[in-house]
C-alpha cells in the first residue's frame, strides 16, 4: 500500500510539471492554438480578408488563458543566450551604426542624447524608470530589459524557433515594452525572473506591468506555468487591476503579428 501511494504522488508531481497555460487569443479551441507559434498566425491573419473596424472592436481580456497539458519547458537544451538569442543586433541597413541598445536609448529618453566621440554608443540623456519611478541622466546606469526575459522566454516556448525568430525576439522594437530602459540594479534584480518572483517597487506600475507581460506571451504565443499563472491572477486582484488594464485588441494583436512577419529577415 505505501509503494502504491509512492507511486500515485510521483505520478500527480509529473502531471502538474506537465501542465501551462497560454493567454487565450480567439473563441477557437484551445488545443489548436498552443501548436500555433508566431509566424503561424502571422501568416494566417494576414492571408484573411478582416473587416478591420470590426475586429478593432473585439478585445481580448489578458486574463482568459486555456490550458495545455503537454509538457512545459520541454527543451533538449540547455539556454545559452549567446547561442540561442545572439547579442544586441547592428542593422546594417538603416544607415546608421547604432545597436539595438542605442535605439532603445534614444527612443526612451526624453531629450535628445549624447553620443561618444564614434557616435555609435549613448553616453547621456534623461530616461524614467518606470521600475524605480527614478529618473537617470547617464546611460551606464541604464540596462535594457527584455520584458519577459530571454530564458524565461526560452523555455516558455522559445525553444521551438529558429535563430531569425529568436534573434528577432531579442532585438524586437515593434512596441514600446517588448524592450524597456530601466535602472540597472533593478533590472539585475529582476533578472529571469517571472511575476512570481519580481515585481516592481513601483505600485502604480503594477498593474501595467502585469498588462505587459501578458501581452509579451500573447504575441509570441509564449506559455505560463502553472504557477506563473496563479501568482499573475493573484497579483492583479491584489492591485486592483481593472479589466481595462488588462486587456488587449486583436486589432493590435494583429498587428504585432504583422511585424514580426514583416521583419524575420532581419537577423541573417
Amino acid at each position: 500500500m505505501k509503494t502504491l501511494f509512492l507511486i500515485m504522488l510521483l505520478l500527480a508531481g509529473g502531471k502538474a510539471r506537465a501542465q501551462y497555460y497560454m493567454v487565450e487569443e480567439s473563441p477557437q479551441s484551445p488545443s489548436q492554438k498552443t501548436s500555433l507559434n508566431p509566424l503561424d498566425v502571422s501568416a494566417e491573419l494576414i492571408s484573411e480578408t478582416h473587416d478591420w473596424n470590426e475586429l478593432a472592436d473585439r478585445v481580448l481580456s489578458l486574463l482568459n488563458f486555456s490550458y495545455s497539458s503537454e509538457k512545459y519547458a520541454d527543451y533538449s537544451e540547455r539556454y545559452n543566450r549567446a547561442k540561442h538569442f545572439g547579442s544586441w543586433l547592428r542593422d546594417h541597413s538603416d544607415g546608421t551604426c547604432h545597436n539595438t541598445r542605442a535605439k532603445v536609448l534614444i527612443r526612451d529618453s526624453s531629450v535628445q542624447v549624447s553620443f561618444s566621440a564614434n557616435g555609435c554608443t549613448v553616453t547621456a540623456g534623461h530616461w524614467a524608470d518606470p521600475y524605480s519611478n527614478r529618473d537617470y541622466q547617464r546611460a551606464s546606469e541604464i540596462q535594457i530589459d527584455h520584458f519577459v526575459p530571454l530564458k524565461n522566454a526560452y523555455i516558455s516556448g522559445a525553444y521551438k524557433w529558429n535563430w531569425q525568430r529568436r534573434c528577432l525576439y531579442a532585438n524586437y522594437m515593434g512596441n514600446e515594452y517588448h524592450l524597456l530602459s530601466v535602472y540597472g540594479p533593478e533590472n539585475s534584480s529582476k533578472s529571469d525572473k517571472t511575476p512570481e518572483g519580481y515585481m516592481p517597487p513601483n505600485r502604480a506600475y503594477q498593474c501595467q506591468y502585469l498588462a505587459q507581460w501578458l501581452k509579451v506571451k500573447l504575441i509570441w504565443s509564449l506559455a505560463l506555468s502553472v504557477s506563473e499563472k496563479k501568482a499573475v491572477e493573484e497579483l492583479a486582484q491584489a492591485n486592483h487591476c481593472t479589466a481595462a488594464e488588462l486587456s488587449f485588441s486583436q486589432s493590435d494583436l494583429a498587428a504585432q503579428r504583422r511585424y514580426i512577419a514583416n521583419n524575420i529577415n532581419l537577423c541573417q
